[in-house]
């Protein structure tokens, strides 16, 4: 299951990073909904992320506080 979370944070780290440097080349001009489908797709990724670590939902993993301080 490691494996699994591993690969799952790589490819939204990758979803993430093409969105970015593609807004970065285009200066910020791209039409609306152009990303639609990757940010869907990075948002049921991190859904799934969530779940293998025992969390009910990707907000309540975002919003744990355990462990900052």
């Amino acid at each position: 299951m490691t494996r699994q979370k591993k690969e799952i944070e790589k490819r939204i780290l990758e979803i993430q990073s093409f969105i970015e440097a593609d807004q970065e080349l285009g200066c910020g001009f791209s039409p609306a909904g152009a990303y639609a489908d990757a940010e869907r797709e990075s948002d049921q990724l991190f859904e799934k992320l969530a779940h293998l670590r025992h969390y009910e939902s990707a907000e309540a993993m975002m919003f744990d506080c355990r462990g900052i301080f």
